[in-house]
């Protein structure tokens, strides 16, 4: 049933379709799906474990596939959702793996309803330190250096042809990076990057473009060549960008010219588990413009200008 409607709600008409009214049903939409599936996807996902006791690939590939997440003391509790979402992919992973800080989780006992899925695929790994949300990305990619890594955020429903669709892109455009879910940056009359408010959000056309910005937490596929080798530079991250993961990681893409491809699949914000949005950067990020104080960072650091050399 949840993959029946996260297929309807992602079918409606994109929020630039009718203007406002389209945005009004979207955002009605959202409200009632987010309703229906905190009401009954947890108890579904319980009385159907026993159908998925192995929720990884068993077969041998050229590359794997490694969903790389990480999650915090806040959101601990609903994690194991998110991660029954992805046992149950049509297209299943080599490796799901949930990385957490140590300094975070200190004291901290995991929920039993996390700690169970070990047992059917889910590797717990905890690291020193915390580089907040770019946790999900930097440590698989540097150990998975030959394979596909998939970002996730800690707090999403997902279909089961999340993955599926990453991989199909990847296979269609095999030198881009393929996004599930993208804004397009805009420019201002003075021919600057617009702020990130004004950008083209959930861009819904098959494209690829220098300019697309993947959301690495609705399923974005990483490759280590296509990243700058500054990507992991855990000094510049806390200095420039310690909220704003995937504004840092697209322009160690763009400094290594990587085009981003995505389509009209997932067209829309995605829906939220439960209580998870209670602590949500986009408060800070968006809400209180800091994304644009991030972005500007990054771009004077690498004397990158307003983009103009980037255009497509």
């Amino acid at each position: 049933m949840m993959n029946t409607i996260l297929k309807l709600y992602f079918k409606l008409p994109h929020d630039t379709s009718f203007g406002i009214i389209s945005k009004i049903i979207n955002r009605i939409a959202a409200r009632i799906v987010k309703r229906v599936l905190d009401r009954t996807v947890p108890s579904y996902f319980l009385k159907t474990q026993a159908q998925f006791l192995n929720g990884l690939n068993t077969e041998k590939r050229d590359k794997k596939v490694i969903v790389s997440f990480t999650s915090f003391p806040g959101r601990i509790q609903d994690v194991w959702i998110v991660i029954e979402c992805l046992f149950r992919q049509t297209y299943k992973a080599d490796k799901i793996i949930l990385w957490l800080s140590e300094l975070q989780f200190e004291g901290v006992e995991l929920p039993s309803l996390l700690t169970d899925q070990q047992s059917r695929g889910l590797d717990i790994r905890f690291v020193k330190g915390d580089i907040k949300s770019h946790k999900k990305y930097i440590y698989a990619l540097n150990e998975f250096k030959n394979d596909y890594v998939i970002t996730v955020d800690d707090d999403l429903y997902y279909d089961n042809k999340l993955i599926q669709n990453l991989i199909l892109l990847k296979e269609k455009y095999p030198y881009a990076l393929p996004t599930n879910r993208a804004h397009l940056i805009q420019f201002d009359n003075r021919n600057k990057v617009a702020s990130y408010s004004k950008w083209y959000h959930n861009y819904p056309i098959e494209k690829q473009s220098l300019l697309l910005v993947p959301t690495g937490g609705f399923g974005t596929l990483y490759e280590f060549d296509q990243l700058y080798q500054t990507f992991d530079n855990q000094i510049l991250i806390k200095e420039l960008v310690p909220h704003a993961d995937d504004l840092w990681i697209k322009i160690q893409s763009l400094l290594k010219n990587t085009q981003v491809v995505t389509n009209n699949r997932y067209n829309k914000d995605p829906i939220s588990v439960k209580s998870s949005q209670l602590e949500k950067l986009v408060s800070i990020n968006v809400l209180r413009g800091a994304n644009d104080v991030q972005l500007r960072a990054v771009l004077d650091y690498f004397k990158m200008g307003n983009l103009e050399n980037y255009k497509n």
